[in-house]
């Protein structure tokens, strides 16, 4: 994508990982695992947007995630959950 990422986590579905969309509203699958069951937590940013951190909770995971190019990731960004009651 040419334009800055809004990164968030998804959770509590069959979908749990990363996502993000873009300006023009296109959405992206950052993080999906197929071995990783629990919901996606915890999403951070190093303060040079070159590192991603996750976490998985059940699962008590954490990763430190970088691009294969070496540039950084945008600097839009938000951890968000969904709930139903």
């Amino acid at each position: 994508p040419e334009s800055e990422m809004l990164y968030f986590c998804e959770e509590a579905s069959s979908d749990n990982g990363i996502h993000a969309r873009d300006y023009e509203g296109n959405f992206y699958t950052i993080i999906d695992s197929d071995t990783l069951s629990s919901e996606t937590t915890g999403l951070a940013f190093s303060p040079d947007n070159k590192h991603m951190y996750i976490s998985y909770q059940s699962d008590g995971l954490i990763y430190d995630i970088v691009r294969e190019d070496g540039y950084p990731f945008g600097s839009m960004r938000l951890d968000i959950k969904y709930h139903s009651y």
